[in-house]
């Protein structure tokens, strides 16, 4: 698992260097993540599922890896999930799971392909990152999101300051495209990594105006 993070970390902002690293993890990364006791998508699913009761409600996940948000929330009966990802790898992986409508690869940070307002929620997990997403995309999220619309999205404490998030997210707010909706506490999205990979994190909940 460290060696996978520390390939995903050195890529940097080369999307397509961290493409390749995707691709080739992806195979192994259920495991991987699983190991270290991956919590970042039960705790995002559980406060988006609080949120957002419409499971005919249209759920964009951004970042959707291998598809662990798209099981989670089609377990919980969601029926209508889209999902974007980097990785050609990763789509493959949680096209094989069954629970996504349709699935694309995308750049975050980068226009979307997707229509204003197309979506009455969208979740990320483990995406808005160093080396990942940036904050930038935020505003590209509040666009593809209806009024009312959630977005749920987890960031570890260290990035929400110095990745520029919580300047984004205020930004958003002052200028009337988001209200803050909710808060998770703190805890741990990797609590059985080593320390240095051991951050704690929280999901925080935007309404779109």
């Amino acid at each position: 698992m460290t060696d996978w993070l520390e390939r995903v970390y050195t890529a940097g902002n080369d999307t397509a260097k961290l493409a390749e690293v995707y691709d080739a993890w992806a195979d192994e990364y259920d495991d991987s993540v699983g190991q270290v006791g991956y919590t970042n998508p039960a705790v995002v699913s559980a406060l988006f599922a609080r949120l957002m009761p419409d499971i005919a409600a249209p759920v964009l996940d951004v970042g959707c890896g291998t598809g662990l948000i798209g099981r989670i929330l089609s377990l919980a009966g969601y029926q209508d999930l889209t999902g974007i990802d980097l990785s050609p790898g990763m789509l493959k992986r949680a096209e094989a799971r069954g629970c996504y409508r349709q699935l694309s690869t995308a750049t975050l940070g980068r226009p979307l392909a997707l229509a204003d307002a197309a979506f009455a929620g969208v979740v990320a997990s483990g995406v808005f990152t160093v080396g990942h997403a940036p904050a930038s995309a935020f505003a590209e999220i509040a666009r593809i999101l209806r009024p009312g619309g959630m977005f749920v999205v987890s960031i570890t404490d260290p990035v929400y300051e110095a990745g520029g998030f919580r300047a984004a997210i205020r930004a958003l707010v002052e200028d009337g495209h988001w209200e803050p909706a909710a808060e998770s506490g703190s805890y741990l999205p990797l609590p059985g990594a080593d320390d240095d990979h051991r951050h704690p994190g929280r999901v925080y909940a935007m309404r779109r105006r």
